[in-house]
C-alpha cells in the first residue's frame, strides 16, 4: 500500500545547543508539520538560564514560508536556472 501526502509532512532540527560539560540539551529549535498538513509549527524551546524554561511555537503555512524564503533568501545557481543563451 502506498500513502499520498497533500500539505506539509515531517520534522526538521534546525538547531541544537548542548552544554559541552554535562551534555545536557539546552535549547532546540525545530519546525514540524501539523497533523493534517496545513501548517508549519516552528518549536523553540530554551533552557539556556537556570530555573528558567521557555517554549515559544509559531505557525506559518508552507506557502508563506516558500514565500519568504523566496523574498529574503539567496537563490543559488544550478541545473534549472538557464542562461541566456540557452533561451530563443
Amino acid at each position: 500500500m502506498t500513502s499520498s501526502h497533500n500539505g506539509a509532512h515531517g520534522t526538521v532540527h534546525l538547531l541544537t545547543d548542548s552544554d559541552a560539560l554535562t551534555a545536557c540539551v539546552r535549547r532546540t529549535v525545530r519546525l514540524e508539520a501539523t497533523p493534517d498538513g496545513k501548517s508549519l509549527l516552528l518549536n523553540d524551546v530554551d533552557s539556556r538560564k537556570p530555573g528558567i524554561h521557555r517554549e515559544v511555537r509559531y505557525e506559518i503555512t508552507p506557502a508563506e514560508l516558500s514565500a519568504a524564503i523566496r523574498a529574503h533568501g539567496a537563490e543559488l545557481p544550478g541545473e534549472n536556472h538557464p542562461d541566456a543563451a540557452d533561451r530563443d
